[in-house]
């Protein structure tokens, strides 16, 4: 997967031609599945096309930047790499692009070798919105990807940010490509969730962790008290049954999230206890029976 930080201004000098998937894609659901489907699949059936995908480093909301966001860049780049993305363009969304019209959009597209696109069917892009999929029906190969529900509600990016804010870890999982991750520094264990990370509901969780590409086992323990409306208090913590120290300080982990155990709201309750292990040691077991 070859990966190029883009400002959409420099011509990349791409020679291949590009099957690019279009989105916002502040999180990768089973609904974006859908989209890069579409391309790998035409890629099957046209030998001379590359699969690439343009993905922002801010999340966007109705042309809007927003501070906080689901996922780290680095775990979606993870993700499309385990999906064999031929290309992964890396933007940063500003008030210049916001205010690109949307038929320079499709120019610079062209310009960079893009011959086809994958959408999804609400896909709007430049100023105001003004380009639609008609527009790129006229410049582009198009395929729109159906919508993808669970419980006749459609899977999106914001459904899968409330259920990080209620710590719905098994429905997260359902949803996403990969199961819900990020990567931290962690000091004895203890970890802080990055500034701009939707903070995960207080709890006792059940997870991987990955240190130096070893995969360990364990529980994770989120406690983040707010002070006000934008400060707050993290006394994050990993148990890992199979290792008994991080190597280095300050080592950076990958913290996959399987399930959760309980979750928390004051000092007494956030302590992992018997019962917490118990619980973990099961499930790994049962995994395992099942592997």
């Amino acid at each position: 997967m070859k990966i190029f930080d883009w400002n959409l201004k420099t011509n990349l000098h791409i020679n291949d031609n590009l099957i690019l998937c279009l989105g916002s894609f502040e999180t990768l659901h089973k609904g974006h599945n859908e989209l890069f489907k579409l391309a790998f699949d035409y890629t099957k059936t046209n030998s001379n096309y590359k699969s690439a995908i343009l993905l922002f480093k801010n999340k966007i909301k109705d042309s809007k930047i927003i501070d906080n966001k689901a996922f780290q860049l680095k775990t979606r780049l993870y993700t499309l790499d385990a999906l064999n993305f031929d290309y992964v363009f890396i933007s940063e969304y500003n008030d210049e692009i916001k205010n690109y019209d949307a038929n320079l959009f499709i120019n610079i597209l062209k310009n960079n070798n893009v011959k086809a696109v994958v959408c999804g069917p609400d896909y709007k892009f430049g100023f105001n919105k003004k380009g639609d999929i008609k527009l790129l029906k006229k410049n582009f190969e198009v395929f729109v990807a159906n919508e993808k529900k669970v419980n006749k509600q459609k899977i999106s990016s914001t459904l899968i940010n409330q259920l990080i804010e209620e710590g719905n870890i098994h429905l997260i999982n359902e949803l996403l490509i990969d199961n819900y991750a990020f990567i931290v520094n962690v000091n004895e264990f203890i970890f802080e969730i990055p500034p701009k990370l939707n903070k995960l509901k207080n709890g006792i969780y059940i997870v991987n962790a990955v240190i130096k590409n070893v995969e360990y086992h364990g529980l994770c323990l989120i406690n983040v008290t707010f002070t006000d409306e934008s400060s707050y208090i993290q006394d994050n913590k990993l148990y890992l049954f199979d290792i008994d120290y991080v190597p280095n300080k300050y080592q950076e982990i990958f913290i996959e999230f399987l399930d959760a155990i309980r979750y928390t709201s004051n000092k007494a309750e956030s302590l992992i206890n018997n019962n917490d292990l118990e619980i973990a040691k099961k499930y790994f077991e049962i995994l395992l029976e099942n592997d």
